[in-house]
């Protein structure tokens, strides 16, 4: 059975009780914990739940930080501090992988040539970090038009694991790629199993709204999700899955376990 996970940003990374307890109705199911948010009891609320969730899967999203700054700038020492805080949580948690954004800020044209590198540099340098820490490193694409932030594209995307070590792979994110127009089951296809997770939602295909993957009236209907999820199969079917859904009222019990059941009997 496939494992799916669920991402504590279907809760506000707020409610943990009710994450858990949405994860454990589920057979084989885990958690993705987030490792930054903008509330300040933030980082205490985290520490407390490692006894509560140590009878879980866990996987980690590094922290919402900016990646692409300057090497001598104090965005990247910012960024290598809370680095090393992801890291002690990953060993505390016992977790599986951990995924990273190439990025935060928005991307000047002039500027991006250089904030490429500058990104490439630093995720080599946590990658080398990961090794050291025996830490499963992907990295996830990010950024989309309507927030002026693009910084790869969808060649330039596939075309950074040939630059990276072998052994940090993608995490393709579907409500990010639907928000640039990428073509997925082409990037599916292309990367194959150096793809190690994907983040599952639906958008309008402009914004980032991390709607239900099966959710109608969106950029992918239901149906075309489907087909994407027969293409992950063929192709990566190794690759974690993670629900990355919004929260609010309709994330619900049945909600969850719907999808995921369709999810798996699609797989099978």
């Amino acid at each position: 059975m496939k494992r799916i996970y669920l991402s504590a940003f279907c809760t506000d990374f707020r409610d943990y009780d009710r994450l858990a307890a949405l994860a454990r109705a589920e057979a084989d199911t885990g958690i993705e914990l987030g490792t930054s948010w903008h509330y300040p009891e933030f980082n205490a609320l985290l520490d407390a739940q490692q006894r509560r969730l140590a009878d879980l899967p866990i996987t980690l999203h590094a922290p919402f930080v900016e990646i692409c700054g300057a090497p001598d700038s104090e965005e990247r020492r910012d960024m290598e501090r809370r680095f090393r805080r992801a890291f002690r949580w990953y060993r505390d948690f016992h977790a599986d992988s951990m995924v990273m954004h190439t990025h935060e800020k928005i991307v000047l044209p002039e500027e991006r040539t250089q904030l490429q590198e500058y990104a490439r540099q630093a995720i080599w340098a946590v990658a080398q970090e990961a090794r050291q820490k025996n830490v499963r490193l992907m990295v996830e694409n990010v950024g989309y038009p309507a927030k002026s932030n693009v910084l790869f594209d969808q060649e330039e995307f596939i075309a950074l694991f040939g630059d990276l070590p072998p052994e940090v792979d993608a995490l393709i994110d579907t409500g990010h790629a639907m928000a640039n127009g990428w073509d997925l089951p082409a990037v599916v296809e292309r990367l194959g199993t150096r793809i190690g997770a994907f983040h599952l939602h639906n958008t309008d295909g402009v914004h980032d709204l991390h709607r239900p993957l099966f959710e109608t009236g969106l950029c992918y209907t239901p149906e075309q999700a489907e087909d994407l999820l027969r293409v992950i199969g063929q192709y990566c079917p190794a690759a974690e899955l993670i629900l990355e859904y919004a929260p609010g009222p309709h994330i619900t019990h049945s909600l969850i376990h719907s999808d995921i059941e369709r999810i798996r009997q699609i797989l099978q």
